[in-house]
């Protein structure tokens, strides 16, 4: 029965708030040629019944765990970023990038096995921002369940 209360309320404002953070996610994540922004996106948890559990938001970009950093990582949401550790990434995942910035790979390469990458939690950073629109959104969802409660318009099961 809350199935067919909640479910479909609940599957709008996921797809909204998911929205929502995509879109602020796109504009803090870091651009060489859109491709890892163009890779943001999210999908819903599916839960029992008719009732989504609630959204993940994710890059379908191979290179975007190593610019955001792991969920469970403490990192600085702002500047100057946390730094991954340092490490030696192969010369060719560096090549297109070096080149368009008028750097020599193996000197990009030298220096983040020195002093890591920069890692810019842009997932992070949009879900703490995007609290004040997830607030209105779920008032909302909460107001069109009570409407469609007290109008007695359940689907009996």
């Amino acid at each position: 029965k809350f199935g067919a209360l909640a479910g479909v309320p609940l599957r709008n404002f996921f797809g909204r708030y998911g929205q929502v953070v995509v879109t602020r996610a796109k504009k803090n994540a870091p651009r060489f040629k859109g491709n890892l922004r163009g890779s943001l996106t999210f999908k819903h948890v599916k839960g029992v019944g008719n009732i989504p559990l609630g959204i993940d938001v994710f890059s379908r970009s191979p290179y975007a765990l190593y610019v955001h950093g792991f969920y469970d990582m403490r990192v600085r949401m702002s500047k100057p970023w946390t730094r991954s550790k340092p490490h030696y990434p192969p010369i060719s995942a560096l090549e297109e990038w070096s080149r368009a910035k008028g750097l020599n790979p193996y000197a990009v390469q030298h220096a983040i096995g020195t002093k890591g990458t920069p890692l810019v939690p842009f997932f992070k950073i949009a879900i703490r921002d995007s609290e004040p629109e997830k607030k209105v959104l779920m008032k909302a969802t909460g107001l069109q369940i009570e409407a469609t409660w007290k109008a007695g318009r359940m689907i009996p099961r």
